[in-house]
């Protein structure tokens, strides 16, 4: 893939743009569907609207409301006028208004594609992935060799509870595109996963965890 080239993958209808923007290199993604062209765009890092150039999404999905994922939504909402859906919890975050909610269950049409959205709290409350086909756009819930950061030992918990429940259970070969780095899947991040959960925790483990440690 050259450099300005954002095309990231194309599986049967889909076609996967991935945008590295800002300075925290947030992955902002558009999921296109290749029958239609309708695009929906996951997150919107601060440059998002001059890198889509003449993409033009039919509606922009935040995984979680931290500022380096909506530094750019509020110049995409004025030029675009998109709708923008987000989990409630992670609401107050955002950084415009008129949200329209997103809860776990839910899907999103994007042209003969269906996107699942799944609720994974632990990183933020209102934490979301997107499933549709064989990819999974995880957000800051899942990276390759750990979760995301937690502030507190209960989030770590529940972050981990979101993975069992939501991701691990989905199958091995899926795709695990996150919010910050590279690709990796869910059947190394469920096994790695498990084996560190194996060697035992302290009550008091969170922050940034490293399945590897």
């Amino acid at each position: 893939m050259a450099a300005s080239d954002p095309v990231l993958l194309t599986m049967g209808e889909m076609r996967v743009l991935r945008f590295v923007l800002g300075p925290y290199q947030v992955n902002a993604y558009g999921l296109v569907c290749r029958e239609t062209g309708e695009t929906l765009l996951i997150d919107a890092p601060r440059g998002i609207l001059a890198a889509l150039e003449d993409v033009l999404p039919k509606a922009v999905v935040l995984t979680h409301g931290h500022g380096d994922h909506t530094e750019g939504l509020a110049e995409l909402v004025h030029a675009l006028a998109v709708p923008v859906f987000c989990h409630g919890e992670d609401a107050p975050r955002v950084p415009v208004s008129g949200l329209k909610p997103l809860g776990d269950g839910d899907s999103l049409s994007v042209g003969s594609l269906t996107v699942r959205v799944l609720h994974t709290p632990g990183h933020t409350p209102g934490s979301l992935c997107l499933h549709s086909g064989n990819v999974l756009f995880s957000g800051d819930t899942l990276f390759p060799r750990g979760p995301g950061h937690t502030d507190s030992p209960a989030a770590f918990r529940r972050i981990l509870q979101s993975l069992e429940e939501k991701i691990f259970v989905l199958p091995v070969s899926t795709l695990v595109l996150p919010g910050h780095g590279p690709p990796t899947n869910v059947g190394m991040e469920r096994d790695a996963s498990r084996a560190f959960l194996a060697r035992g925790l302290p009550e008091d483990l969170c922050g940034d965890v490293d399945w590897g440690r």
